[in-house]
């Protein structure tokens, strides 16, 4: 498999495992210590969320066994990308010009750095 396939599967754990992780802790607001704890302990989202998350760190695990760190880091930065995208579509999360600015800057850096 190539590795660029690699970063593309741990990218896609980061940004589904986060948003599966945020959708599981939406609920626990407001829960003491020990009652948060049991509740993410059985929350299909919070183990569903670790699960795909962890399969992301396989992938950026295989990447980095292929590829130079200085090459493939940029890359996990794609991964605020679509976890602003995807907030804004699950979870209603507001995208301001900054953020749209933001992303513009951290385009431009991926695409910097893999020329390189």
């Amino acid at each position: 498999m190539p590795p660029l396939i690699y970063i593309a599967f741990s990218t896609m754990g980061a940004i589904f495992g986060q948003l599966a992780l945020k959708r599981g802790m939406g609920v626990m607001n407001g829960l003491s210590g020990g009652q948060m704890l049991r509740r993410m302990a059985t929350s299909p989202w919070v183990i569903g969320g670790l699960v795909i998350y962890g399969t992301g760190v396989i992938f950026w695990l295989l990447a980095l066994s292929h590829l130079e760190l200085s090459y493939v880091y940029p890359f996990a930065s794609l991964a605020y990308i679509g976890i602003i995208f995807g907030s804004y579509f699950l979870f209603k999360e507001r995208i301001t010009r900054l953020r749209l600015l933001g992303i513009a800057v951290i385009i431009a850096g991926v695409l910097i750095t893999s020329q390189s």
